[in-house]
């Protein structure tokens, strides 16, 4: 208890500066991972899904998108903003190759 009493600010600050860390880490994580499109005329989900799925189904990418934006049916409209599951870096596959991960 005295060591509290004694170091009490020190660990305060080294506590704060950690759960601060942690949450800039988690949130730029998180707005990553997505990016904003407007739609045009002739877009539709399964359209995109061939543009930005890449190497994913179709279907799944689809339910990742009416996931993000909260959707209950695959309409979406000329003008709307739509956020879409970015792909992976190329940067992040190198570095996980290097480093001899699979």
């Amino acid at each position: 208890m005295a060591i509290i009493q004694k170091y009490g600010y020190i660990l305060l600050i080294i506590f704060l500066c950690t759960a601060f860390t942690v949450a800039g880490v988690l949130k730029k994580s998180q707005t990553d991972n997505v990016v904003e499109i407007t739609i045009s005329d002739g877009d539709s989900l399964w359209v995109l899904a061939q543009q930005y799925g890449e190497n994913e189904r179709p279907g799944k990418w689809v339910d990742k998108v009416m996931v993000l934006n909260n959707m209950e049916t695959t309409m979406i409209k000329t003008g709307e903003t739509l956020k879409l599951p970015a792909s992976e870096p190329v940067q992040d596959t190198l570095i996980t190759e290097l480093a001899g991960e699979e």
